[in-house]
Order: C-alpha cells, then sequence, then structure tokens
C-alpha cells in the first residue's frame, strides 16, 4: 500500500478508535486477518507499529466501510 494511502487510513482509524467506548474496544472483534480475529485495542497495536497485519487490518477496514 502506498505510505500516503496508508497513512491516511491510519489516520481515519485513529479517529475512529477515539470515538469507540473502551469497554467495547477490548470486547468487540472488528477484523479477522489470517483467521485471527482482532479488536479494536489489538488492532491499534499493529496499525500503530505498522506491521503487516496492520496493513491488512487498514485494507479490511476500508473495505467494509469502517473508516
Amino acid at each position: 500500500m502506498e505510505k500516503m494511502v496508508y497513512g491516511g487510513l491510519k489516520s481515519k482509524f485513529l479517529k475512529a478508535l477515539a470515538k469507540v467506548p473502551e469497554k467495547i474496544r477490548d470486547e468487540d472483534t472488528i477484523a479477522l486477518i489470517d483467521e485471527k480475529p482482532y479488536t479494536w485495542n489489538n488492532a491499534a497495536i499493529e496499525i500503530k507499529n505498522d506491521t503487516n497485519i496492520g496493513e491488512k487490518i487498514l485494507k479490511s477496514l476500508k473495505e467494509m466501510k469502517i473508516i
């Protein structure tokens, strides 16, 4: 994914994350990547660390129109 596109999606994710209540962040699965579920908090760790999984999560959230 292009650096500019990735940065834009990362920014949108972080803005959305800020609006999610704390209790929901650990409970709700927002993405299923390589048959592994990711909650808001798990996704945030991957995305903030710029991992390959983080990139896949961002792509998935964009496709689902969450961000």
